[in-house]
This record gives C-alpha cells, structure tokens and sequence, in this order.
C-alpha cells in the first residue's frame, strides 16, 4: 500500500473520524476502501486444555473449516495468533454483515463445542491489498505476520486540541515511514467497536521489531494508544 493511503486511512485512529469521513479523505488518493468484518476467536477460559482424540479429532474438522472458507473465498486471510493468549486465531472476511460473519465461524466446530467464543468487528481498509490464497491452502504454505490490534490509552479523548495536532502530524509520519519501508502492508480503523481503534499489519523478521515499530509512535508514546502485537500464521500470498 503508497504510504499517502495508508497515511490518510490512520487518521481515524486519534481523531475519533468516522468512517465515512475517513472515506472521503481518501479520494484525492484514488484508492477505494471496503468494509471488512475481523472475527475473532476468543477462548472460552472455563474449558479446560485436553490432550485426547477427541480434541485432535475437533482441531482438524477446524482447520478443514477454516481451509474451505479460504479456498471459496468466504475469508481473505485467516489463521492462529502462536503466542498464546486469549485470542486464539483470526478470521478476516468480505462478508455483507455482521451476522453473516458471525455465522461463518459459528459453524466452525471448536465454536460449536463452546470452546471458543466469537467476536466479530467491523473494519475499514483499502480494496485489492487482502487477496484469497491459491488453493490448494496448507498448513505447509502458511507465513509469519504481525498482528497490531490497537487500542484506546489511558490517555485518548476525542478532544481536538493543539497538542492532539500535533501526535497526529507525528503519528502520521510515522505511519508514512513504516510503509515507504515497506513493513506496515495494511492497517485501518474500525467502526464503533468501543475500546478497540484499528490494526496495523506488520511483514518484519521478528516480533520485537514489530513491537518496536508501535512502541515508537507519538501517539503510543504519549498513551493516547495501545497496539497488541501477536506473531500471526496465514496463507502465503494473502498479502504483499
């Protein structure tokens, strides 16, 4: 993605822009932005780890469900956060709504067992960077990411004051950096999804250097913004 967009997409992360705003902003750049839906896999903490058949059994039916809504392109890009934490994987689809996004990973097995939750948020980024893998998909053919789920500091507020100009001028360059070095490959803000602001995805070597790529915005910096970073398997292909 041109730094130019993915500058002028950001701006929606500090100044609270909706996303028809940030739409608009967009067509002096002549890029075209879609509503996408994240469903996130939450896991259920009152399921117990097991190690039998039966849950080896259910991994696989998942990863067959998952693989089916790559290759039909009912998902663009969709795999499991390897670090452990109450996030347990992602699915990103173009799906019409919500509910029909939701009801895409509702079907999945370790859904329908109770053993994950699902969590679905709406998401604006640029048309044509996401694309369905070739199949046949693999677990073979998946390659390592960086997944940046931002969040709202301790210090946001919708204000607009001198002082948030001035992260933002600063936010945004930092942002044109990251993509003129061709690390950040896409980000965006979401829609009304409470405490949760955007994603930034990261193509670096290492999650320290993904984790230091955030931790160096004006914006993180002054605490107006938190970005998790989780190291994330998807398709080889899905993105630049």
């Amino acid at each position: 993605m041109k730094p130019l967009i993915l500058a002028n997409l950001l701006t929606a992360f500090l100044m609270s822009v909706s996303p028809a705003r940030c739409l608009a902003a967009q067509s002096d750049a002549k890029v075209e932005m879609g509503a996408f839906y994240i469903v996130m896999l939450i896991k259920n903490p009152d399921v117990k780890d097991e190690n039998s058949p039966e849950m080896a059994q259910m991994f696989q039916a998942h990863v067959k469900h998952i693989i089916s809504l790559l290759e039909t392109g009912k998902a663009l890009l969709a795999g499991p956060l390897v670090d452990n934490n109450r996030i347990a994987g992602l699915v990103i689809t173009p799906a019409a709504s919500a509910e029909e996004a939701r009801a895409l990973e509702d079907a999945d097995p370790v859904v329908k067992s109770g053993r994950f939750k699902v969590e679905v948020l709406k998401w604006w980024a640029a048309k044509g960077i996401m694309k369905s893998p070739t199949p046949p998909v693999t677990i073979a053919s998946m390659t390592r990411y960086y997944f940046g789920l931002i969040r709202r500091g301790p210090k946001w507020t919708a204000e607009r004051t001198p002082e948030t100009e001035k992260l933002q001028a600063g936010h945004m360059a930092n942002i044109n950096a990251m993509a003129k070095a061709g690390k950040l490959v896409i980000a965006g803000p979401f829609e009304n999804a409470g405490e949760y602001a955007g994603v930034f995805i990261f193509k670096v070597e290492t999650l320290e250097e993904a984790k230091a790529l955030s931790d160096q915005d004006p914006a993180v910096k002054a605490g107006r913004l938190i970005v998790d970073v989780h190291p994330w398997m998807i398709a080889r292909g899905s993105l630049p």
